[in-house]
């Protein structure tokens, strides 16, 4: 048995308690309370922004170094806990342990990046003549604003942390109600290595996202999330023209080439498919194949899928995850359904290891549908779940069209045999990222690459110096020497 966790929020560096309890449950074993998250207020929200407010202005005078000090001790500290989170974040998540400490390393490692990155970024560019000085500063903005999903809580929220406090800023951080546990116990510990104010937790639902947003002293909204509300998030900053960074949705593309090996392919194929149960944002949502080596491809695509196990997060023997709340449990069964019932060729795939706690989870088999319309929902939504699409094409300017028309342009793929053929390709996707034979970053692309989306897949960008910029006035001063009088 485990003990039930009871969190609070973090307002001032204080927990605050709420008669509003809400019950966390396993997305596995739906029978099982995981924990109660005190849920905040619109009165909540405004202490809490007034809070890190005051603390700005005594963090941002903080020497750079300092501040690096206590990110990276931070750090140090939650490497010490990662398998205790890890383990609390599958049983209200649902991922596989092995997801979920990826997730909390990656939130490590998004810390210590900034950490490392900070000192020479944030220094000042001075330019001189004989007339005058220029300066150009890196300031910071104020209160942050982050709002953070469920399906990686971990890294995303890190990865939003890391860039604010080494900047100078402070933050209110509203964690997912689908995720809340693990995320909130991780900012409580950071807490303790900085001011009191500094980091902020509300935990709430759309009322509490919305009096965030709306707040006046908050001078940046840095969201993780749908579309749907990134765009009221957007309006929201409007009101005060408030900064914004948006890692918005994805249906993200992989097109194989006609000199693809499905052997070496498919392998690598579904671990960009599949990863977190289908629920990343940048996970490869729709497959495009060329129509002569279709029935070969989505049969070797099928026996591959057909190898997952599919069962509790904890349970050593499982591959695949249940997926983490009703609402999109229902959604990709009924995407399912509308291919099945439009003559497309659906297999359900993999095995069921726990078949007593099948109906006590929100489980759903593998799934790949060949002989679906372009235009399917299945095709042109973010299912965010593990469905995934198969479409036949016959041209390489047809699969380049199908995969581009899309308001989504977070991330793509490409599938060959000829590198130089896949990166000539790579430049004519619309999206912010593009892998050539992979659909992960490799050690290269963890150090160099940022990640964001293009049109309506997002604004702004994370990770890298790029990542850091995002969190930074620049602040142009300019001195005329020939108005300054020598002291006598």
């Amino acid at each position: 048995m485990h003990e039930i966790i009871k969190l609070n929020m973090l307002i001032n560096g204080r927990e605050v308690d709420s008669p509003h309890q809400l019950e966390v449950r396993d997305p596995g074993k739906l029978t099982d309370v995981v924990g109660t998250v005190a849920m905040g207020s619109a009165s909540n929200v405004h202490d809490a922004v007034c809070a890190a407010h005051a603390a700005f202005q005594s963090w941002r005078l903080m020497p750079v170094h300092e501040r690096v000090q206590s990110l990276m001790a931070g750090a140090a500290a939650m490497e010490e806990v990662s398998t205790q989170l890890a383990t609390t974040l599958v049983r209200e998540q649902g991922m596989l342990l092995r997801e979920t400490q990826r997730d909390v390393n990656n939130g490590i490692k998004s810390l210590r990046e900034m950490g490392s990155i900070a000192e020479d970024f944030l220094q000042a560019e001075q330019f001189e003549d004989e007339d005058s000085l220029v300066r150009v500063e890196k300031a910071p903005r104020g209160v942050i604003a982050a709002i953070v999903p469920w399906n990686a809580p971990m890294g995303l929220t890190m990865g939003k942390v890391g860039p604010a406090l080494a900047a100078g800023n402070t933050l209110v951080v509203k964690p997912s109600a689908f995720a809340p546990l693990a995320v909130s116990q991780a900012l409580k510990l950071l807490a303790g290595f900085f001011p009191p104010g500094t980091i902020n937790v509300v935990h709430g639902d759309a009322d509490v996202g919305s009096a965030l947003t709306h707040h006046p002293l908050v001078r940046q909204i840095s969201f993780t999330g749908g579309t749907k509300t990134g765009k009221a998030v957007m309006a929201a900053a409007a009101e005060s023209i408030k900064n914004i960074n948006l890692e918005l949705g994805g249906n993200d593309p992989a097109i194989i080439l006609d000199d693809a090996d499905p052997a070496l392919v498919v392998p690598e194929l579904i671990k960009g498919i599949f990863p977190r149960s289908g629920q990343v944002c940048y996970a490869v949502k729709r497959v495009y194949v060329p129509a002569r080596i279709m029935p070969s491809f989505f049969d070797a695509l099928c026996a591959a899928v057909d190898q997952y196990q599919v069962g509790h997060g904890l349970n050593p023997l499982s591959t695949f995850a249940p997926m983490n709340n009703h609402k999109q449990y229902d959604y990709v069964l009924g995407l399912i359904a509308q291919c099945r019932q439009a003559g497309a060729i659906v297999r359900e795939l993999g095995s069921r290891l726990e078949p007593d706690n099948w109906n006590n989870g929100l489980y759903v088999q593998p799934t790949v549908i060949k002989d679906v319309a372009p235009t399917a929902e299945l095709v042109v939504a973010e299912q965010f779940g593990p469905a995934i699409p198969l479409v036949a094409y016959d041209t390489e300017e047809q699969a380049l069209q199908m995969a581009n028309d899309t308001e989504y342009g977070l991330a793509s793929s490409i599938w060959t045999s000829d590198p130089n053929r896949g990166l000539a390709l790579s430049s004519r996707l619309e999206a912010g990222v593009t892998f050539v034979n992979s659909h992960a970053r490799t050690p290269l692309g963890e150090r160099h690459m940022p990640f964001g989306g293009a049109k309506q897949s997002g604004i702004g960008r994370v990770r890298t110096p790029i990542g850091l910029a995002e969190y930074v006035e620049y602040h142009a001063i300019s001195l005329n020497k020939k108005n300054c009088q020598p002291q006598t």
